[in-house]
């Protein structure tokens, strides 16, 4: 059981796994494509809609305006933290360190549950996505 390195932002996340020797091994490679879309192209709901009550009559509902850029990064942090929340309960995963971009890093550190977040040894806000593995660990080793 290594500590895994999760490098993420809205629409990417690499796991990594430190490797004998040095280095990192990969685990998993997210894509959530759909926090790159544009607003306008995620909008699901229209505004004014009204739902049906128990009676029959209409009534217009209170919901809090989430943007859907942000409904996008918070549904991908969830499937992430999923993912993290099984290694850890599966025993595949010693520690967490998370490098994300922010906000997505708050999005996923407010997402891990329980033993997952327990086993939290670092978070940098930083998008590394894009860093080889070798530039990866360079720019972590030095701060």
């Amino acid at each position: 059981m290594k500590n895994w390195l999760v490098v993420a932002n809205g629409a990417r996340a690499r796991v990594l796994e430190e490797a004998d020797g040095g280095g990192y091994a990969h685990v998993a490679d997210l894509v959530h494509p759909a926090s790159r879309q544009k607003g306008s192209e995620l909008e699901f709901d229209r505004p004014g809609h009204v739902t049906s009550g128990a009676h029959g009559s209409g009534s217009a509902e209170y919901r809090p305006r989430v943007e859907p850029h942000d409904r996008e990064l918070q549904h991908f942090a969830e499937q992430l933290a999923s993912m993290l929340d099984a290694g850890v309960a599966d025993g595949r995963c010693a520690g967490l360190v998370l490098v994300a971009s922010n906000p997505f890093l708050g999005h996923l550190k407010a997402r891990l549950h329980g033993p997952a977040r327990d086993r939290l040894l670092r978070s940098v806000a930083h998008d590394y996505t894009a860093l080889s593995d070798a530039e990866l660990a360079r720019r972590l080793a030095a701060g």
